[in-house]
């Protein structure tokens, strides 16, 4: 075989790999999904769902600056994000001629060397005044706010930012937040904020109103590694999360009762292959991925005398009808019928059953004999 005709055969051979390893990937990853979304049931697990909404935020502290008096070469002494105690050396400027000056702790605070320019403007004092106003423009060309910068460089002149010292653990949020969301929060609320590198819980403090958005004030004091770095940034508000059965939102499904009133519930598939209406509490619901959570077992719910009632709904590992619209092609039932229990009985017991008994015979009371009477003679 000359050059080209080998050099044919391994590009054939190399697309039949391809072709081969292509199958096998939709063999192992890609059926297996078709057909479980095929499925007519939906299997219920355990799981947790959170309520979030996005929002726009402003990030206010309690902050000094601390300015070069002289120009000259930096030596700085602190690491970025150190508490330091008062009185402690931060930093030396050199300058060409004459003795260098030292820049020692004004207070105890965290040192950082990333200043925006804001730091006077977004401090605790000024929550009270921030409007809807206060937070960047989303036209289209808006000039976007100035961002951190790192001022420990190893030249300064005169007046250039030399670090900042931040006092204070607690520091505060400003939201900016769609009207569509605030039947979610009320004064006082916890929620957590999930920032680009963690999350910190935060305690709700002001709501004003406005045409579209609100803006929300909250108050943390917990620690995030590089907060002295955050001023304008996009957030997620998590204001509710809990844990129980997820199902698909499909599967939920309303029942008319006799007296016309309509309850909410899922079909499951009892042991038989048919399907019986359950009640469900719906808990949570994610319209991204399409799921619900509801309460697990049972809940409760007022009756028309105001009573609480537990009303039984379905369990862990339940089969529900993925699609509550298809109940033309089930059969659907008033009841899960139990299958009765089958006895077991070993096989000693059944020979014990076969073999009669034989009676016992109670032991007689013996009376014992008394001495023979003598016979008096005459």
């Amino acid at each position: 075989m000359n050059r080209r005709g080998k050099r044919t055969a391994g590009v054939a051979a190399g697309i039949v790999f391809l072709a081969v390893c292509a199958a096998l990937y939709a063999y192992i990853y890609v059926v297996p999904s078709v057909t479980g979304a095929l499925t007519p049931t939906a299997i219920a697990q355990y799981g947790e769902m959170q309520t979030l909404n996005p929002a726009s935020c402003i990030v206010f502290r309690s902050e000094k600056v601390v300015k070069a008096e002289q120009s000259g070469n930096a030596g700085y002494y602190v690491d970025e994000g150190a508490k330091t105690r008062l009185g402690v050396k931060v930093a030396d400027i050199y300058p060409a001629d004459g003795s260098g000056t030292g820049y020692f702790m004004e207070t105890t605070g965290i040192v950082s060397y990333w200043c925006d320019g804001y730091e006077e403007t977004f401090t605790p004092e000024t929550t009270e005044n921030i409007t809807l106003d206060s937070f960047p423009s989303e036209e289209e060309g808006a000039e976007p706010p100035a961002q951190p910068e790192s001022v420990r460089t190893g030249t300064k002149q005169e007046g250039d930012p030399l670090y900042k010292i931040v006092t204070g653990d607690t520091w505060y949020f400003a939201f900016r937040i769609e009207d569509q969301y605030m039947d979610r929060y009320a004064m006082g609320q916890r929620v957590d904020v999930v920032l680009p590198n963690g999350t910190v819980d935060a305690t709700v403090t002001r709501m004003t109103q406005y045409e579209d958005y609100w803006v929300v004030i909250a108050y943390t004091n917990r620690y995030y590694e590089g907060f002295d770095q955050l001023r304008y940034c996009d957030v997620t508000i998590v204001t509710e999360s809990n844990d129980g059965l997820i199902i698909p939102t499909t599967a939920r499904a309303m029942q008319e009762q006799e007296d016309g009133s309509m309850l909410e519930g899922v079909y499951v598939k009892n042991i038989r292959g048919d399907y019986v209406f359950r009640r469900i509490l719906v808990l949570a619901e994610d319209e991204n991925t399409g799921e619900t959570l509801v309460e697990p077992d049972s809940f409760y719910e007022k009756d028309e005398t105001g009573e609480s009632v537990l009303v039984g709904s379905i369990g862990v590992y339940d089969e529900v009808l993925r699609d509550a619209g298809g109940l033309s092609d089930v059969t659907v039932t008033d009841e899960i019928e139990e299958p009765e229990e089958e006895e077991i009985v070993f096989e000693w017991e059944k020979n014990k059953e076969e073999t009669p008994e034989e009676p016992v015979e109670e032991p007689q009371e013996t009376i014992p004999e008394g001495p023979e009477e003598e016979t008096p003679q005459d």
